[in-house]
């Protein structure tokens, strides 16, 4: 009886072993799978259906930032799958240039893609962190508003959702994450630093002086000289002749909505606020043009502040041959002759429809 009750015991004992070597089988086999995967994205580059499908499941950065943020594989390889799709599902025969990313040099332009791309989706996340850190948050409600209104501009709801589907392989719900989230912070973050920004109040006391000069029958070039910013007061105001798409919106909808010797009230752009005069109108092998001078106060610069705010976040990028600059707040290549291929694409890229996305 003792000997069966030892017996048993040995066998549970036995059981209990077997289950746990199982166990910690599997656990091993489990990690190096992780591990070779993690090889082939990392080291290999490879973006296939294994490292796919793992990738839904694992989360693989790609980027890190702050310590606690990060940009994922899946994530990342989905909206570079969105890119190819958009140029590899359009016709560009009309500027005279084929998307092949299949080529050696299209692999090259495809790492460039892959560059910008990271270097937008870490903008976006960090964007998002200071948002969050000044107390905005944009909730699925908000986005879907600011959606609406899009679609609503647009017109034709089902034609947007077709383009979406066509172009990039996305559905509604995919462009509210990807576009319109991002774009909303951004916007709030703007309007956030507009607020708290004393810079802002002092460029527009100043440019309502000299609006206040300009009234008082003071002379336009002088008052530019006195008031503006740049090389605008350098030239006493002067900026010579342009043609509607060489001046900044929506300066150039005023520009071309006065008459010749006319002035206009306070303009505000993106750059700052502008106050222009119209010294000349003509029309030049088809194109209309104007004669410019301006008054201009610039805003303190919204890029500038962000990337000094950028500065103070730390980023690790893990996708071979890349490399955060902390100074410039950007991606940037390792090697030397993908950095010259990249600064001839820039230098030629008169009807590359590639490098416009």
């Amino acid at each position: 009886m003792v000997e069966l009750f030892f017996w048993r015991s040995n066998l549970n004992i036995m059981k209990k072993i077997k289950l746990a070597t199982i166990i910690y089988s599997f656990l091993i086999l489990f990690v190096v799978y992780i591990a070779v995967v993690g090889f082939l994205i990392y080291r290999l580059e490879m973006n296939n259906s294994l490292t796919q499908k793992t990738a839904r499941y694992i989360p693989y950065p790609v980027a890190i930032i702050g310590g606690d943020n990060f940009i994922f594989f899946d994530d990342f390889y989905e909206n570079l799958k969105a890119i190819r799709n958009f140029y590899e599902n359009q016709d560009f025969s009309e500027t005279g240039f084929r998307v092949d990313f299949k080529t050696a040099d299209g692999q090259k332009r495809l790492k460039i893609k892959e560059k910008n791309l990271l270097n937008k989706m870490i903008e976006d996340r960090i964007i998002q962190i200071i948002s969050n850190d000044s107390g905005i948050k944009i909730t699925s409600d908000m986005a879907s508003q600011e959606l609406t209104r899009i679609m609503q501009e647009f017109g034709n709801q089902q034609e947007v959702k077709d383009r979406l589907q066509n172009l990039y392989g996305w559905n509604i719900e995919k462009f509210q994450e990807k576009i319109v989230k991002p774009d909303l912070y951004k916007e709030k973050l703007y309007a956030h630093f507009r607020e708290n920004e004393d810079g802002f109040k002092k460029s527009e006391e100043k440019i309502k002086d000299a609006l206040e000069d300009l009234k008082n029958n003071k002379n336009f070039a002088q008052t530019a000289e006195k008031y503006s910013d740049g090389e605008t007061s350098k030239n006493k105001g002067e900026l010579g002749w342009f043609s509607f798409d060489q001046i900044i919106y929506p300066v150039s909808q005023v520009a071309f909505s006065l008459k010749k010797g006319e002035q206009s009230e306070i303009i505000e752009s993106s750059l700052g606020y502008h106050i222009i005069k119209i010294g000349d109108k003509k029309t030049e092998d088809g194109i209309d043009k104007v004669k410019v001078s301006q008054i201009f106060v610039k805003n303190p610069d919204f890029s500038k502040w962000l990337l000094e705010q950028e500065k103070n976040i730390r980023i690790t990028t893990l996708i071979k041959g890349m490399f955060w600059n902390k100074d410039d707040g950007i991606i940037e290549f390792k090697d030397d002759g993908m950095k010259k291929f990249e600064e001839n694409i820039e230098e030629n890229s008169s009807g590359d429809i590639s490098v416009m996305f």
